[in-house]
């Protein structure tokens, strides 16, 4: 039991209880970001407000949470554009409105938000579309909490002086009694800052502020200050009315809500939302490291969604997992949901008994956390990340964050993402989209040929002009056809080309504008008299072509194979009938000699066979049971991949041998062999090839030293064939 008790119920009480103070202090400050200006003084109702969410979130973490130190609370990001709204709204028809009115919109706001990122987040989990918020370029995200912290360091400002920190004021704060306001927060926001960049300890931050606090009291009692003093110059928060700080909830004030107003605030509240997922995925892949478990951040979504609907309902903002008193908690060695409910107590009691307490707490050191907190963001997205970006994505981020800060936050937000595709466009431009260039001299089809034919190909293979494709083709990479295609006119004027083929295998995708350089690509085609392959497309980019009518019936440039393999075929059998009438004979009256010429003498040996089209005389992963002579007709080689899938790897006519490999090495036959047409086939089984060695040696060797010549030629092929792959 005390060993239960050290181990579980002990950490978790201390995680608890300084979890709780910071949450306690971090209502203040995040109100304050929310409550200044014209609605300074609704600041105990809105320290209230965060605090009520703290104790929601606290309580529906500790009972719905995953993992059980899962610690939920109310977010800078959301709040700092809660704070923007609130400070265009106040000031943009602060006079049409009274500060009552304005309290009111903004707390229902603030609840309506809450629960729109709450169904947000819903929607995220349901549909398992967490991981779309990835691709929100990076410099996008870290200018956007760049911006976000010069806006918080402003709000700071303000609220130690009740000054907007502008361009057109800015030497109004070098003056003596404003001066006194603010730098003394500003020290403080430093020291915290250094401190906690070089200090990793839980009770760091409580103890700088406590003794923050001591010191302020300290020096104006020094000074002959009294409370009252102070309370009077505007040094403290208060004072604020006795009793608790809960504002209740905004139900009352819904019937009156301007939603007209809410409306135009849609998109920074849509860019917020983005974000919080964003920050969401980033925090819990950084507690996946922490606490080394893997968590299911769809279902995570989902659950922060419900909590954010409930919180909505009260009118507190927006909130999700933060990680740093979570992960300070598994540090303590907490394991239980008891530090979670500590932190709801603490925050309750404070919510029902501590506007007392509260309105004692010196406003430049509540100034000073948010200067830290507007600093901490700077720092960490202006100066940690110059080493590590590139300097183009880092302008990105240094643009941003002078358009949030000179024109406006939506501006900067469109700007970077504007900026970001720019970027992208000329760095995607630059990737080659053509993997290399080949020719159907040095390349050919997997369809064996005769040596006669071959010989033709030899002479007239670089008619074929080859050109495997890559990524994903757009407007940025298309040009780069057309431009590898007009210089393979200008550097080989004198050499013709027939047939320009493009391999579309490890193409991703093409968009619209990469199609209409095709609609260029025939009108060349056209001028020069060749023809183009598309070979390997995808259905998705077929369609594409198709709804262009560039594989229409009728088309005398553009013709679609399902792989390179048969297009390459295709062409090599034009060139080959081609050459054959201009000499005036037909394909089929070229032979290199039937079996009877090569094998008479052994002839006893082998098994003649008839075989129909389509006929698998050779099954994959079994034994062939012995070596076939192919005499006349076709047949083909595929590889069984799985699935129900083969790909064809060779074609082979009159005088080759199929099944050799397996009978010399005793093993079973790595691919099927198919017959293509009718074939008239010579059969050696296995008992009758050991027969021949043993009968007529030197017969055996002529069949031998044959089949050391197909492979061999086979071999050379291949060599050929890597070879080019490899220019």
């Amino acid at each position: 039991m005390t060993e239960n008790y050290k181990e579980n119920l002990l950490p978790s009480l201390i995680a608890g209880t300084i979890n709780g103070i910071i949450f306690i202090v971090s209502a203040m400050s995040l109100a304050a970001l929310i409550f200044t200006g014209p609605l300074a003084a609704y600041l105990p109702q809105g320290i209230g407000l965060l605090l009520m969410g703290s104790v929601i979130f606290a309580l529906f973490s500790a009972f719905t949470a995953t993992y059980p130190l899962i610690l939920i609370a109310p977010q800078d990001i959301p709040i700092a554009i809660l704070a923007l709204m609130a400070i265009t709204i106040s000031t943009g028809i602060g006079e049409q409105l009274s500060a009552e009115d304005v309290y009111q919109f903004i707390f229902v706001a603030i609840g309506v938000t809450s629960i729109l990122v709450g169904v947000f987040f819903w929607i995220l989990g349901r549909f398992r579309l967490g991981k779309l918020v990835r691709f929100i370029p990076f410099p996008v995200v870290g200018g956007f909490m760049a911006g976000t912290g010069w806006l918080i360091v402003k709000f700071s400002f303000t609220m130690m002086t009740d000054m907007d920190l502008t361009l057109a004021n800015a030497f109004t704060f070098l003056n003596s009694d404003v001066l006194i306001q603010w730098v003394p927060g500003l020290v403080f926001a430093v020291v915290l800052l250094l401190a906690s960049r070089r200090i990793s300890h839980y009770l760091l931050t409580p103890g700088i502020l406590t003794g923050s606090i001591l010191l302020f009291y300290g020096i104006t009692s020094s000074q002959g200050l009294s409370f009252s003093d102070l309370e009077s110059g505007g040094y403290l928060l208060g004072p604020f009315p006795e009793g608790g700080l809960f504002p209740g909830t905004p139900l009352p004030y819904i019937s009156e809500f301007r939603w007209d107003l809410f409306l135009t605030h849609l998109p920074a509240i849509a860019t917020m939302m983005v974000l919080n997922a964003i920050s969401i995925l980033f925090n819990y892949s950084g507690l996946e490291l922490i606490v080394k478990e893997d968590f299911d951040l769809d279902k995570e979504l989902q659950l922060t969604g419900y909590g954010n609907i409930l919180a909505g309902l009260a009118g507190t903002p927006p909130g999700y997992i933060t990680l740093s008193e979570t992960s300070m908690a598994y540090n303590i060695g907490a394991r239980t949901r008891l530090s979670n409910i500590i932190v709801a107590l603490l925050c309750g009691v404070t919510l029902v008994f501590g506007a007392k307490v509260i309105s004692i707490f010196p406003k430049v050191i509540l100034g000073g956390l948010l200067l830290n907190l507007g600093l901490d963001f700077l720092v960490e997205w202006l100066v940690d990340t110059w080493k590590r970006l590139q300097k183009m994505d880092y302008l990105v981020i240094v643009l941003i964050l002078v358009v949030i800060g000179t024109v406006g936050f939506l501006e900067g937000i469109v700007i970077g993402l504007l900026m970001s595709i720019a970027l992208f466009v000329i760095k995607y431009s630059k990737v080659e989209v053509i993997k290399y260039e080949l020719s159907g001299k040095t390349f050919s089809s997997n369809v064996g040929r005769s040596e006669y034919m071959k010989k033709i190909l030899e002479e007239k293979g670089d008619q074929i002009f080859i050109l495997p494709l890559q990524g994903f083709v757009f407007f940025g990479t298309a040009n780069q056809i057309l431009e590898r295609v007009q210089r393979r006119f200008d550097s080989d004027p004198d050499i013709e080309l027939s047939y320009l083929v493009f391999d579309f295998r490890q193409v991703t995708g093409v968009d619209s504008s990469a199609v209409n350089s095709f609609n260029k690509l025939q009108i060349m085609a056209e001028k020069n008299e060749f023809r183009v392959l598309l070979c390997g497309m995808s259905a998705e980019v077929h369609d594409q072509f198709e709804i262009e009518n560039l594989l229409s019936e009728d088309s005398n440039i553009f013709n679609a194979f399902s792989d390179l393999d048969h297009g390459l075929e295709w062409c090599e059998e034009h060139i080959i009938q081609k050459s054959l009438e201009l000499e005036g004979h037909a394909s089929q009256t070229i032979r290199e000699g039937s079996f009877k010429d090569r094998f008479q003498q052994v002839a006893d040996f082998f098994e003649y066979r008839e075989e129909t089209e389509g006929t698998r005389i050779i099954e994959q992963g079994q034994d062939p049971g012995g070596i076939y002579f192919i005499d006349a007709g076709q047949i083909s080689v595929f590889l069984d991949t799985g699935g129900g899938n083969e790909i064809r790897l060779k074609t082979m006519g009159e005088g080759t041998v199929v099944g050799e490999v397996s009978l010399y090495l005793g093993s079973k036959a790595s691919a099927s062999v198919v017959t293509d047409e009718p074939c008239q086939i010579y059969y050696l089984s296995k008992r009758k090839f050991n027969q021949l060695n043993q009968d007529a040696p030197e017969k055996a060797s002529e069949l031998h030293t044959y089949v050391v010549k197909l492979l061999s030629d086979r071999l050379a092929e291949s060599n050929a064939t890597i070879r080019a792959l490899m220019r």
